[in-house]
C-alpha cells in the first residue's frame, strides 16, 4: 500500500487589502473606542489572524478572524478608555507569510463634562 502525504501550501492566501474602521475616529478623553479591522484574503480555506499594537490600553477583543463573505474576515478591539492625546492604533493581519499593516490615528478632544 502507497502512503500519500498531503502537504499544505501557504503560497495560495494572500492579505489582499487591510482597513480599519472608523477611518477617522473622533472621542472625548475617557470615552470607550471600538476600532474594526477588516481584512480580505486572495485564495480559500485560510483564516487570517489579527494583531492590534498602539499607545492606548486595551480592553478585550470582542471578536477574532470572524467570516464575512468574499473571503473577508474582521476583528474588533475595545479600547476602554481613551485618554492619550491623539494616540495611533495598527491592525495587522497575517496569513502564512503575507502581512499587510494599517493604522489610524484617534483623535482625542478635552473632556466637556465637569464633576462639581
Amino acid at each position: 500500500m502507497q502512503s500519500i502525504k498531503l502537504i499544505f501550501t501557504c503560497v495560495m492566501f494572500v492579505v489582499s487589502s487591510v482597513s480599519i474602521y472608523p477611518i477617522n475616529p473622533e472621542v472625548v478623553a475617557g470615552e470607550s473606542l471600538t476600532l474594526t479591522c477588516t481584512a480580505t484574503i486572495t485564495g480559500r480555506g485560510g483564516t487570517p489572524s489579527f494583531t492590534w499594537t498602539g499607545q492606548v490600553s486595551r480592553g478585550p477583543l470582542q471578536g477574532q478572524a470572524v467570516p464575512g463573505s468574499n473571503n473577508t474576515f474582521t476583528d474588533m478591539l475595545r479600547i476602554e478608555r481613551v485618554s492619550q492625546h491623539n494616540p495611533s492604533v495598527q491592525c495587522m493581519a497575517s496569513i502564512c507569510s503575507s502581512t499587510l499593516t494599517t493604522s489610524v490615528t484617534i483623535s482625542v478632544s478635552g473632556n466637556s463634562v465637569i464633576n462639581v
